[in-house]
């Protein structure tokens, strides 16, 4: 689909008057798409978001979202993740045993991801009328790799706002699936230090967010998280989309 269908007039004009290529939306510049409420209907894919999936939201910071995608969905993304990864001489360059990639806005593939109406009905309870959606941040920890520590999103300083993580492959135990720690979003660990110290292992009353692959994983930014270790000689593929009132460092397009 290209971006002038998808978008429609809506595009600022700074961003409709460069060079049209392939893809949803041309921006090479741009960081974030400005989305307001009233286009969802538009450009949103899939079915909405529940009552019970927003209330988990708001009462434990997470919910679990199982085979939202299907199997060929899946195998389209893995395509597209293992291109993405082969043409970024970087890839290896972030984190220590882990291939990370970024897809930009206007890839075909991952729009699929960052348009779920499921997301973006999380996003619009959470965040109102108007936020905007930044590029979907790839990652695969290896083995033994992707152990972190517990910690919210974007830094010390929690920010309100939706990370979208989508299961490429299937979350488990053994692999590393995501660490949660319900409640934590509203109640934070108390900490000198964020990352926390040594919550590298198991900490009591956390959850680990488990499903196969093409599930969504929704979670409050503010939410207290950690990825564990694979453990396992296969890849742990993920796709993250985070939905803010403000996503830093580059000009806004508007969906």
């Amino acid at each position: 689909m290209r971006g002038q269908e998808l978008l429609g007039e809506k595009l600022l004009p700074s961003v409709r008057k460069r060079p049209v290529q392939t893809g949803c939306l041309r921006h090479s510049a741009a960081v974030g798409l400005e989305i307001r409420v009233d286009r969802v209907d538009k450009i949103g894919v899939g079915r909405r978001a529940t009552s019970d999936e927003l209330s988990a939201l708001d009462e434990h910071g997470y919910v679990v979202v199982s085979s939202l995608l299907t199997d060929t969905d899946v195998e389209a993304l893995i395509v597209e993740f293992e291109r993405l990864i082969a043409t970024d001489p970087e890839s290896r360059q972030h984190e220590l045993g882990t291939r990370r990639a970024q897809a930009k806005a206007d890839n075909d593939a991952f729009a699929i991801c960052w348009r779920n109406r499921v997301a973006l009905d999380a996003a619009a309870h959470l965040l109102g009328e108007t936020f905007e959606v930044g590029h979907v941040d790839l990652r695969d920890p290896e083995q033994p790799h992707g152990v972190q520590r517990l910690h919210p999103d974007h830094g010390a300083t929690p920010v309100p706002g939706i990370t979208a993580t989508w299961f490429l492959d299937a979350f488990t135990g053994s692999n590393g699936a995501t660490r949660v720690l319900p409640g934590s979003h509203l109640s934070p660990p108390i900490s000198s230090e964020v990352p926390i110290p040594g919550t590298e292992k198991p900490v009591p009353g956390e959850v680990v967010a488990v499903g196969p692959a093409g599930s969504l994983l929704l979670r409050d930014a503010r939410l207290f998280h950690a990825a564990g270790q694979n453990a396992t000689a296969s890849p742990r593929r993920v796709a993250h989309v985070f939905y803010q009132h403000d996503i830093p460092n580059g000009v806004v397009g508007r969906a």
